[in-house]
Parts: structure tokens; C-alpha cells; sequence
């Protein structure tokens, strides 16, 4: 059988109303809607829950059948007024955010009414992952790091699970004056030799080993620090002669007349994983329930 709850509210209106038009128009439906609704109820059912032939009244085992939907209905509903209590006393999940990230308003569309509420941390504040340890976040908003030994072992080690919640398409930045931006497209082989931007200190090693995966470890990249306080001050940061990557971040760079964006490179796009990461054995129900709406 699968019976709908609204299917069962309305044949406890139509008991209550004794009459298929006045139960339709307590319920907002045509009068031959409702028929036809308590007509597919009994076929479902096997056995009639109204006799017509006395015009609307129920058979006893329509009777029988009221009475049971009754307890059951008002004891699911119980349950689902319960359950949301319990659900909204638990604590609101903090997120991570740095600046302006364009996939995370599609995550939180998931949330489905999961309190949670945005912690802004600038990129440099804290060593990687070091914002759960300290628990000044819940969940935090990262690119994969599963290529980077060092980091996915220290998460390993902390407790700290992650999951898939998207893809990220990357772009190549540049200065207009830059020997590369006067190209239509971009190889990799053109990236060889070149000076590689990282934009903070305490994430270096970790964008070192992106950057190498992204464009590849044979290129003899080089890379210079240039670090920024969050993703909107790539507005304003010189870059000088080096190349930038950025994802989240490119809104940042749109509006600047002096640089030149390219979204692939040997003529397919660059993606990176989005993630979140969060403590495995977290007590609060609400984050695992976020994680996987996000995952949803």
C-alpha cells in the first residue's frame, strides 16, 4: 500500500463532514476530486469505507477504519511536533566563510530548516583545519586536500571527516602586461617556468601541491607568496608578473580592467572539489544532518 498522509486527512474531513461537496470545500478540492480520491482509498483498501446507497454515511468498517486513522494520525503528528522541538534545541551549525563564496548559497538552500549561522574568518587567521580543533566553527568550506599527504593525515589524525558537496570550475589570472595574456588560449606546456601566486602563508603548502596537481609537476613552477587578507582582496592585489588561480574567488577579479582571465587550459575546463570538513564524532545531531542535505 502506499497511502498518502493527505489522502487519510481527507477521508477524516469528509467523516467529519458527512458530504463529499462540503468536505471538498472545507479542503480546497472539486467535489468530484474528493470522490474520486475516497473511491481510489477504498480500492487501495479492499473493502468501501462509505455507503452510498445511505448516501454518504460510513460502513462499519469505514468506522473502524476512522477510528484508527485518527490515533495514528494524531499520534504521527505528535511525533513530528516532538521531533522539531528536540531538532531546534539543538545548537545552530557554525560555517565557515571567507568572503564572498559563490557555491555556498546553493548549499544552504539544502538546509531545510537546519539552524545554522556564518562565522566570516580570514583566510591567514588559522593553520588549515585548525578552526574545528578549536571549535570556532562546525563546518568548514574547503577545496579537496585527499592529494596532499600532509594535510589529509593531519585530518586523519584529528577526527576530521570532509565530504563532496560540488565542483569548482578554476580560472588562470594574469596582468594584462603579462607575456602570457596576449595568447586566445592557454597550453600548459605555456606555463613553464612561470612564477605561481600563493595567497596565504599558513595554506601554502597546501596550494603548492594544488597548483602542481592542477597544472602538473613536470612545468619547473615556481611560487611566490603574496598574501591577502580574503578572496575580495584580490580586487585590489598586484600580482606583478606572476599567475594567479582562483575559483571562488574570481567575482573578485571580474571587474578589474587590468588582468586577463582564461577558463581552460589545453581546452578543458579546470575543476577542483568542493568540500566540507567537519569533526567525525561532532555531538550536535544538526551538523551530520547538514552535511548530508549539502551532500543531497
Amino acid at each position: 500500500m502506499h497511502m498518502r498522509l493527505e489522502t487519510l486527512r481527507e477521508f477524516v474531513v469528509f467523516a467529519k463532514c458527512q458530504s463529499f461537496s462540503a468536505a471538498a470545500l472545507e479542503l480546497h478540492l472539486s467535489q468530484p476530486a474528493m470522490s474520486v480520491h475516497i473511491a481510489n482509498l477504498e480500492k487501495e483498501l479492499g473493502f468501501q469505507l462509505v455507503d452510498r446507497k445511505r448516501g454518504t454515511e460510513l460502513t462499519p468498517a469505514g468506522q473502524r477504519f476512522l477510528a484508527g486513522v485518527q490515533t495514528a494520525l494524531a499520534s504521527y503528528d505528535e511525533a513530528v511536533r516532538a521531533c522539531d522541538e528536540l531538532v531546534k534545541s539543538y545548537p545552530a551549525v557554525r560555517i565557515k566563510t571567507t568572503g564572498v563564496i559563490p557555491f555556498l548559497p546553493d548549499l544552504l538552500a539544502r538546509a531545510a530548516g537546519i539552524p545554522f549561522e556564518l562565522i566570516e574568518l580570514s583566510i591567514d587567521s588559522l593553520a588549515p583545519l585548525a578552526e574545528l580543533d578549536k571549535e570556532i566553527v562546525d563546518i568548514s568550506t574547503c577545496y579537496d586536500f585527499s592529494f596532499s599527504p600532509c594535510l589529509a593525515a593531519d585530518a586523519e589524525r584529528r577526527g576530521i571527516a570532509t565530504a563532496q558537496v560540488g565542483e569548482d570550475r578554476i580560472r588562470i589570472c594574469m596582468k594584462k602586461d603579462h607575456p602570457l595574456a596576449s595568447l586566445t588560449k592557454l597550453r600548459r606546456e605555456d606555463l613553464r617556468g612561470v612564477a605561481v601566486a600563493i595567497t596565504s602563508s599558513k595554506w601554502y603548502d597546501f596550494m603548492v601541491a594544488q597548483a602542481l596537481r592542477l597544472f602538473g609537476d613536470d612545468l619547473d613552477l615556481t611560487f611566490r607568496m603574496i598574501p591577502v587578507a580574503s578572496p575580495l582582496a584580490l580586487r585590489y592585489v598586484d600580482i606583478g608578473d606572476a599567475v594567479a588561480y582562483c575559483g571562488i574567488n574570481t567575482e573578485a577579479l571580474t571587474d578589474r580592467d587590468d588582468v586577463v582571465l582564461f577558463d581552460e587550459l589545453d581546452g578543458r575546463p579546470l575543476v577542483l572539489d568542493q568540500m566540507v570538513a567537519y569533526r567525525a564524532d561532532d555531538p550536535n545531531p544538526n551538523v551530520h544532518a547538514l552535511v548530508e542535505a549539502f551532500m543531497a
